[in-house]
């Protein structure tokens, strides 16, 4: 069956319908086909541990409501995954085979849990004798599924594909999307579940660990790093954290990482640790981050390295293919480098910009930067650009710390050259928008860098050619 579009966007989330908006504004009659892997018509990844925690019902985590998609005459075709793009041919396959024509592509399908290969024991009682262990391979995963009568436990080449094998697991998650978050949820609510463990210490971990606490149940963080929140956030900002999580009688292991999951009757009993010591374990979350997803243009010709690489107007190497969102490598204003910063504000905007252009409008993505925020156990914690690089960084250097111990309120600040290029908050992050302006806009700091983490630094002090044209909603509320 071969079907056609004018404009194909693939994604259904920020970027894509952002785009989807912003050709619509421009274009009101061609068509638009929205192509998604997921069968819900949209929802906010970033909420989807406070749907978990049960601090968000399903129907709040939608950003857009049903009638987005008939009002703006936009056909959404969910379940729908698209395999193949050719570039040359100017069409997609889908997962059921279905060939589309198009006359404008946007690439905005996101992010894919990065699911490492570990090696996995099956575990028999043995009687007197203990436990017999078996390294799983075709033969053993033969005499798995005899025990288990006949039942299909694995699937797929398991040395190419440690992903399919470990979510046929039970008892092992990846949380990534809405579908996760609600796997994950009935399988809390099903098993008595005391403690869980979390492959991963970075932001995708801490949400996860942060929903498992607010439900009473322990964890354990394991992360490869010398500490949790290693790329966003500084020793001091991610001591702050680990203490935190501590005191509930959760642990962090940190220079860790599992090197074997064991396995009886298809569930996870434990795993060891590099160092050797093995954990039991009836729930594990792999968190290690995510890969954009790009799959499906390996023979395409678009340019691509950790992403797809894009100009300014948001257009790949090939002509009429646009991308946007987690999938690309888009200029980072601090570094002058393509970077892939996946997140939702700047997806937004980037699928905003590629919709213009699609369209036959004009415009330009003038780069942005880095910025994380996290609450755990009431603490709130962001960090903004380059935070925690300082050592490998040039040029004039100063670094402006102020840390109050008994708040665990943390402010650090990084000026190069006079100006702010990284900042970290914890305990209280409403100045978060003033320092953010300030690096964005990349504004001399020279005659107030000594105030910069005082406590009541705030808009009067700011530069008065600054903060005359101050607008809300461009980095800075006033």
């Amino acid at each position: 069956m071969i079907k056609k579009t004018d404009y194909l966007i693939i994604g259904n989330s920020a970027a894509g319908l952002s785009a989807a908006e912003s050709i619509r504004k421009i274009d009101r009659k061609r068509r638009i086909d929205i192509f998604s892997s997921e069968s819900y018509f949209n929802y906010s990844k970033p909420l989807i541990t406070y749907y978990l925690s049960g601090r968000l019902d399903i129907g709040r985590l939608y950003f857009k409501d049903k009638g987005f998609y008939s009002n703006n005459n936009i056909d959404l075709n969910l379940n729908s995954e698209v395999v193949n793009v050719d570039s040359k041919e100017k069409s997609v396959v889908t997962v059921d085979g279905t060939e589309v024509k198009f006359n404008k592509l946007l690439i905005a399908g996101g992010g894919k849990p990065i699911i490492p290969a570990i090696k996995i024991k099956i575990e028999e009682s043995a009687g007197k004798e203990g436990i017999n262990e078996e390294i799983l391979t075709e033969k053993t995963l033969k005499k798995e599924d005899k025990r288990l009568k006949n039942q299909a436990v694995f699937s797929g080449d398991l040395m190419d594909n440690p992903e399919k094998v470990l979510r046929q697991i039970c008892g092992v998650f990846s949380l990534t999307t809405l579908d996760d978050a609600a796997a994950l949820k009935r399988y809390v609510e099903n098993n008595r579940i005391d403690s869980a463990s979390i492959l991963g210490g970075g932001l995708i971990g801490l949400k996860t660990a942060e929903a498992l606490l607010e439900l009473g149940i322990k964890v354990n963080i394991i992360e490869i790093a010398d500490r949790i929140l290693s790329v966003s956030f500084d020793n001091t900002a991610s001591e702050i954290i680990t203490k935190k999580i501590e005191e509930t009688g959760s642990r962090v292991f940190t220079r860790s990482t599992i090197d074997e999951i064991y396995i009886k009757k298809r569930k996870i009993t434990s795993f060891k640790l590099r160092s050797g010591k093995k954990i039991p374990c009836s729930l594990l979350i792999i968190a290690i981050g995510v890969n954009p997803n790009t799959e499906m243009l390996k023979d395409t010709g678009i340019k691509l390295e950790n992403g797809i690489i894009v100009g300014k107007d948001l257009k790949t190497s090939e002509d009429d293919i646009y991308a946007a969102g987690d999938v690309v490598l888009s200029y980072d204003i601090l570094t002058d480098k393509l970077k892939n910063i996946a997140i939702w504000p700047l997806a937004v905007k980037q699928g905003n910009i590629a919709g213009i252009n699609m369209s036959g409008g004009k415009a330009s993505y003038s780069g942005g930067l880095f910025m994380n925020s996290i609450e755990i156990l009431n603490i709130p914690v962001i960090s903004i650009g380059l935070s925690s690089l300082e050592g490998n960084l040039s040029g004039d250097i100063k670094i402006y710390k102020d840390y109050n111990h008994d708040k665990n309120q943390y402010r650090k600040v990084i000026i190069r050259n006079d100006r702010i290029i990284g900042a970290i908050l914890t305990g209280n992050i409403e100045r978060a928008g003033i320092y953010a302006g300030l690096i964005t806009n990349r504004i001399d700091v020279s005659d107030i860098k000594e105030n910069i983490v005082k406590e009541d630094f705030g808009i009067i002090q700011l530069p008065a050619d600054y903060r005359k044209h101050l607008v809300v909603g461009d980095g800075i509320e006033v």
